[in-house]
């Protein structure tokens, strides 16, 4: 054998060890404890098989770049915060970046929660700050096309239980509670009969119908009263929109006086007539199923029982007869 073979020979064997040992050495169990590793977003493929190796889920960089030029079929690694379990082998960590098995903030956003109070609930999570979910909430643009008269995102912040990457931005989250939201709404209105309003009026009066009651018989009983007031040019006299005006000049103190009903507050419907300017929470998928079809009613009044739900009156002399009955049975 010529000395040339004999290094050709040479280099080809310790290839051969170098990739048997390479293959091995991605087989073989990680740390023994669980480790935590981000990637940024936009991280080169370099920084991210690096930060990997640091975190000792991997024996190289050199050696994830070569499993990845064979089974990575072209796929980039996904950014994130991954979690990988004690014994974590390299290739099933190479894996699970490569799938984008990120770990994720779980968030539940019950239904009549202000667009602030969804802020706050978001930003305690990690999903944006409060001055980011401020500004995103201050920007229509999401649902132009559906609401064009919206001056902020009031009232689109749909509730729901959702996941986001730790580090989403507040203006991404909040365009995915508005993309549920259009969602919804298609599905809602798809074989509902021609809307008695815009779709604006439609998710104001949604977010009044949620603030009143969370009985689901009594979401479009309460949508026909107050579309029967409305037709009639009759105040709606809803508590909730002089709450939301208290709360918007940061005037509320957990309790509605008398003399609250009298603030001179567009969003007042003691003293202003019609629906106020815009939602003032976000309502849920049954209070706008209510708002889009309220029930054929007789109702102009109602008034809430001590043991839950509303009493309805078609004409004021029942009402005044309603609320001198609560009010004697709350004495008792």
């Amino acid at each position: 054998m010529t000395a040339g073979r004999r290094l050709v020979a040479a280099a080809l064997a310790v290839v051969a060890v170098s990739a048997g040992w390479g293959a091995w050495a991605l087989l073989r169990p990680g740390p023994p404890r669980a480790v935590e590793v981000t990637i940024p977003r936009g991280a080169a493929v370099t920084t991210a098989l690096g930060a990997l190796h640091e975190a000792g889920l991997l024996p190289s960089v050199t050696a994830g770049r070569a499993w990845l030029a064979v089974a990575g079929r072209g796929r980039a690694l996904r950014w994130g915060r991954y979690r990988f379990p004690p014994g974590t082998r390299p290739v099933d960590a190479l894996r699970r970046v490569l799938e984008g098995r990120i770990e994720t903030v779980r968030v539940t956003i019950p239904e009549g929660l202000t667009a602030r109070e969804t802020a706050e609930r978001m930003a305690a999570a990690g999903i944006g700050t409060a001055e980011e979910w401020r500004e995103a909430v201050a920007d229509p643009e999401p649902v132009a096309g559906l609401a064009p008269e919206a001056r902020t995102l009031e009232g689109f912040l749909f509730p729901d239980t959702y996941r986001f990457a730790p580090g989403t931005s507040a203006r991404r989250a909040a365009r995915h509670l508005v993309r549920r939201f259009l969602e919804v709404w298609r599905e809602e209105t798809r074989d509902a009969p021609p809307l008695w309003g815009t779709p604006y009026e439609v998710v104001t009066l949604a977010s009044l119908v949620q603030a009143e009651s969370g009985l689901p018989g009594e979401l479009p009983v309460i949508a026909g009263v107050y579309r029967n007031r409305l037709r009639r040019g009759m105040l709606l006299q809803c508590d909730p929109t002089v709450i939301y005006a208290l709360e918007r000049r940061g005037l509320w103190r957990g309790r509605l006086l008398h003399r609250d009903l009298a603030i001179d507050d567009p969003y007042n419907t003691y003293r202003y007539p019609g629906l106020p300017p815009g939602p003032i929470l976000s309502p849920g998928r049954l209070a706008l199923r209510a708002a889009i079809e309220p029930a054929e009613t007789r109702y102009l009044y109602f008034v809430a029982r001590p043991e839950g739900g509303h009493a309805f009156s078609a004409t004021l002399r029942e009402h005044n007869r309603a609320v001198a009955r609560l009010r004697r049975a709350r004495r008792r």
